[in-house]
Formats: C-alpha cells, sequence, structure tokens
C-alpha cells in the first residue's frame, strides 16, 4: 500500500529530511516483500540491486548461514532501518554479507540505481549522502563489536 510506504520512508532515518513530494516519488518506485522466518533476503556474492528498509520483523546481517533463534548485534530490528546500501554505489557490486530473517519480516525494496537518479535531480540528495554515510559508520561499528 503506497500511504504505508509513504509514512515508513518519511518516519526513517535516511529518508525523513526529504520533501514529501520526494518521498511520495520514492515510495512509488518501492515494492513490498514479505519472507519467513530463515529466508535470506540476500547471501555474499549475490547481485546488490536493492535498497530494503524494515517495515517489520527482525533481519540478522552477518556471516552465519542458518537463522539465529534471537538477533545478533548486527540486526536490523527497527521499523525504517536501512540495509543492503551497497545498491546505491552502482552497478557490479555484490553483497558481502548475509542478511537472514530471524523471524517473519515484512520489507519494503527499492532498485539502488533508480533511487540514486532520482535523488540526483532534487535538492536534498547531498543531506541524503551525509546521513546514509553515518548510517554506514554506525553499522560498521555495530559489526564490528559483535
Amino acid at each position: 500500500d503506497d500511504v504505508t510506504t509513504t509514512d515508513l520512508l518519511s518516519q526513517s532515518e535516511l529518508f525523513s529530511d526529504l520533501a514529501n513530494e520526494t518521498v511520495a516519488e520514492i515510495a512509488r518506485l518501492c515494492r513490498e516483500i514479505t519472507l519467513a522466518k530463515g529466508e535470506f533476503v540476500f547471501r555474499i556474492g549475490d547481485p546488490s540491486k536493492e535498497l530494503f528498509i524494515l517495515a517489520e520483523g527482525c533481519v540478522d546481517l552477518g556471516f552465519a548461514a542458518v537463522a539465529a533463534d534471537e538477533p545478533m548485534g548486527g540486526a536490523i530490528r527497527e521499523s525504517g532501518d536501512v540495509f543492503g546500501w551497497g545498491a546505491l554505489v552502482g552497478e557490479a557490486n555484490y553483497r558481502l554479507i548475509n542478511a537472514i530473517c530471524v523471524r517473519q519480516t515484512r520489507l519494503i525494496t527499492v532498485d539502488g540505481l533508480a533511487l540514486m537518479n532520482l535523488l540526483e535531480a532534487k535538492p536534498g540528495g547531498f543531506a541524503f549522502l551525509r546521513k546514509l554515510l553515518g548510517i554506514i559508520l554506525n553499522r560498521i561499528v555495530s559489526l564490528a563489536a559483535v
């Protein structure tokens, strides 16, 4: 549902400073998927094409090949959390980590190139990138602490 996607994006740290019209345009690029506990969102070596926004559930990021019963330190657990940001870098880039659902999980996905192409033409694109860099740095620190 487009309304809930727009709301979710607006509440997400990464998208919260963008203009409402821009968020609505991004929402039109999105689709929603639901995955079961133990399903991979992506695996190491998969092409990195889509950015993911957590709607509900929990996703573990790490090198494990099976879902843990409890989320680990690198888990994505807050609604609006973003992962899979390698998709924003461009073509020919691959996942460096596994993302696996700890419980049934609903995700919003958006094509990384389409998102970056849209943002290049919009005010607020640079602020988006600064925010993204902060999220990446925090994620690296939290994964290093695991």
